[in-house]
């Protein structure tokens, strides 16, 4: 594991336990709860400063962190755990709450903040509405398209944008769509039918959707190769372009895309384009067994991928705000639905992944740029936000279901019933771990 991929690592999972334990020790401070300690980390300290009456961490194991409160602990029979106006278990059940809650709502207000200055300094990315080449025997095909097809309007609506096309088509329901196309400076319209297509969505479950058998034009050039991998090895660079494979030109990446996949353990001759010269680069794709519309299936891999051709379109700080809230809320959506197929048992458990699945994606995403790496970021701080509302007793989710029940029956749960809840939680907690580290050491064994 590289420098820069554990130093992305730790960048990543320190900004998110920051975020999430400031959140509990800003609504305690406003709550005139005392605060003795602020921690990144568990275990022993490894360097701290007082302030106050508070003592600020940073200690040895990376794995979480922790506020602690006066009268947190129920063992706690000092002066201040029985001050009403500064301990923790004297404030009213909604306070409480509130403490708990502020922790995850912290990881969800990052995102938002995360996305909006993305999207107002950088912008928002989208594809142009330039079709690829159609499949053999699909509705584009059908009509006539062909790779450079620009589509200006659907049934007279002007499209701007590669998601609006798909928009329409989940839309239309079947129903034949006039496409208004842009072809060598000439305008004209086609008849499509959209027909059904079964697919996999991103859990790996099958769904149908409405298509033509079109996606958005992507050249040839390189934009990631991955290390270690085929491309790597056989001196493939990002920003090189392949103009043939095995002698027969190629000018789009789906075409590429299809050739590799289709030839697991198979020696290719691709022509790379670099500096306004060609050469020919011998690789052989290595064999790797996925998932695919029609079950499992295995594609030839060399470890590449396409340049980013996507536009950006700046929004101005309104805009920005509100498209930032947007994909927070859709991608807070995606993971919970995640973890209701993964308890459904729709989605493998071989999918969860721990620490140094983390650190391995957050040294990739930090190749790409700091972009990436901090829509990872955001992405990552909603999987936390979640997983911390889940009901699990030692999880804040566990402590909000704990005050709801006090709520309900007008008193607390008792003190006995509470600790073997905690743990309960903890065995399952350091179960869920444990699985966790063994999946990423197959993984990084399997690589």
């Amino acid at each position: 594991m590289s420098i820069q991929t554990i130093v992305a690592a730790v960048v990543v999972l320190g900004a998110l336990i920051f975020f999430h334990e400031l959140g509990h020790f800003l609504v305690a401070k406003r709550s005139k709860v005392g605060v003795l300690k602020f921690s990144l980390g568990f275990g022993p300290k490894l360097v701290g400063v007082k302030r106050g009456e508070t003592e600020y961490l940073l200690s040895a194991l990376p794995l979480g962190g922790y506020v602690k409160m006066i009268g947190e602990d129920p063992g706690d029979e000092s002066p201040a755990a029985a001050d009403p106006t500064r301990s923790f278990s004297k404030k009213s059940v909604g306070t409480r709450s509130l403490i708990i809650l502020a922790g995850p709502l912290a990881n969800l207000i990052l995102p938002v903040f995360i996305f909006w200055g993305i999207f107002m300094f950088v912008g928002q990315s989208y594809f142009l509405p330039v079709a690829g080449s159609p499949e053999k025997d699909s509705p584009a095909a059908a009509a006539g398209m062909t790779a450079g097809d620009r589509i200006q309007a659907i049934d007279g609506a002007p499209v701007e944008r590669w998601d609006e096309v798909e928009a329409a088509l989940r839309a239309s329901g079947g129903k034949p769509l006039t496409l208004s196309i842009l072809r060598d400076g000439r305008t004209t319209d086609v008849r499509v039918e959209p027909r059904t297509e079964k697919t996999r969505d991103i859990f790996g479950q099958e769904i149908e959707v409405w298509d033509l058998g079109l996606r958005p034009l992507v050249s040839t050039r390189i934009g990631q190769v991955l290390p270690g991998q085929v491309a790597q090895q056989a001196g493939i660079r990002s920003g090189d372009r392949v103009v043939a494979v095995g002698g027969e030109p190629v000018g789009e990446w789906d075409r590429l895309a299809k050739v590799i996949h289709g030839s697991p353990g198979k020696p290719l001759t691709l022509t790379i384009e670099r500096d306004g010269k060609r050469e020919d680069v011998q690789v052989v794709p290595r064999g790797t067994k996925q998932q695919g519309a029609a079950g499992d299936e295995e594609l030839g891999l060399i470890g590449i991928g396409p340049a980013p051709e996507s536009q950006y379109r700046r929004l101005n700080p309104f805009s920005a705000a509100w498209a930032g809230l947007t994909k927070t809320v859709d991608l807070s959506v995606l993971v919970v639905t995640g973890f209701v197929k993964l308890i459904q048992a729709k989605i493998s458990p071989t999918t969860i992944g721990g620490p140094i699945l983390i650190a391995q994606m957050a040294g990739e995403v930090a190749q790409r740029g700091l972009v990436d790496l901090l829509s990872f970021t955001a992405l990552l701080s909603i999987n936390l936000a979640i997983l911390n509302l889940l009901p699990v007793p030692i999880l804040d989710g566990g402590h909000l279901l704990f005050s709801l029940i006090e709520w309900l029956r007008g008193k607390p749960v008792s003190l006995r019933k509470r600790e073997i809840a905690q743990q309960v939680g903890m065995v399952l907690l350091v179960g869920l771990m444990v699985f966790a580290f063994y999946n990423d050491i197959f993984r990084w064994l399997g690589q």
